[in-house]
């Protein structure tokens, strides 16, 4: 087994994992060794040849990355056992995210939750700074519900790769929890890892669909939509559509650079959908951003 390995600026993952998640590319993976990097793109492939023409066939569309990348030939252990290097686990306010293969070692504090994901080669473990700003927003939100008001609020995680935002809703007491990803590899690493986390049958639901079909007779009371930016802004009527009254609205996936025009957009479109201006949060953490719009009460 041979493996790949370059390091890529933090600014340009999102195009690249959007990239290997739409082509399914599944001997690829992005890596950041913490929070804020240093991001790494790996890759793993049988032989030689077949790891320099897939990289120069990424290097064709991805003119930016190294012409000289590290390889290395790796024994079957190594191989399996190098990326998980790369993954440590993390942990806020009662909820924590761990690696599988740390389950028996992390001690795990009394009254507190854990999130175990292995995504395998094609999704990371949800330490990117854009799914820890949507899991922030899920602990907000949850901390202004009551155990009653977890019974009937419908949480939506789209674009959901690994499942980690809608598993992390379920541990939280959601009990309408809903996921969806247009790619059928990330519905199914999300339902075994729903099942590896003894999440009861019914409580979350997964589906492969975009963003129109994924919402389409849906009310939301809180949406997480880890989306690359033009994406949003191209579905800002259908994601705004299916917010029910009182609800979150949280989209992350954008650049910092881009968020002025993506708060402007979903801010005027808001505005002209329900009669009146709508609250606008924004946060950053490193080069990415996200915000949360709380949808009013009473429309029109």
């Amino acid at each position: 087994m041979f493996e790949i390995k370059c390091e890529i600026d933090g600014d340009r993952v999102q195009a690249l994992e959007d990239f290997l998640c739409e082509e399914v590319r599944s001997n690829w993976s992005i890596f950041n060794v913490r929070p804020g990097g240093p991001y790494y793109l790996m890759g793993y492939f049988e032989e030689v040849e077949a790891l320099e023409k897939n990289y120069g066939e990424l290097r064709e569309t991805f003119g930016w990355l190294p012409a000289a990348a590290t390889i290395v030939e790796l024994d079957d252990k190594e191989w399996q056992e190098a990326y998980k290097d790369y993954i440590q686990p993390w942990t806020s306010r009662g909820l924590h995210w761990v690696p599988v293969w740390q389950r028996e070692d992390y001690v795990v504090p009394a009254n507190e939750h854990a999130v175990y994901l292995d995504a395998g080669m094609a999704f990371g473990t949800g330490s990117h700074e854009t799914t820890r700003l949507m899991a922030m927003r899920l602990l907000d939100y949850r901390a202004h519900c009551s155990a009653e008001d977890c019974l009937t609020r419908r949480v939506v995680d789209a674009g959901c790769g690994s499942g980690i935002l809608a598993i992390s809703a379920a541990l939280l007491g959601f009990k309408q929890v809903y996921g969806f990803d247009r790619d059928p590899e990330a519905i199914r690493v999300s339902e075994e890892n729903a099942v590896f986390n003894h999440l009861p049958a019914g409580i979350v639901e997964f589906s492969a669909a975009g963003i129109e079909e994924g919402l389409a007779g849906r009310q939301v009371d809180l949406m997480l939509a880890n989306i690359q930016a033009d994406v949003l802004q191209i579905y800002v009527d259908s994601l705004l559509q299916a917010m029910a009254p009182g609800g979150w609205l949280c989209l992350s996936g954008i650049l910092v650079q881009e968020m002025e025009k993506v708060r402007a957009l979903f801010a005027h479109t808001a505005q002209e959908l329900y009669g009146q201006a709508v609250d606008v949060d924004v946060r950053s953490e490193g080069e990415w951003a996200d915000l949360a719009i709380t949808i009013p009460k009473i429309s029109g």
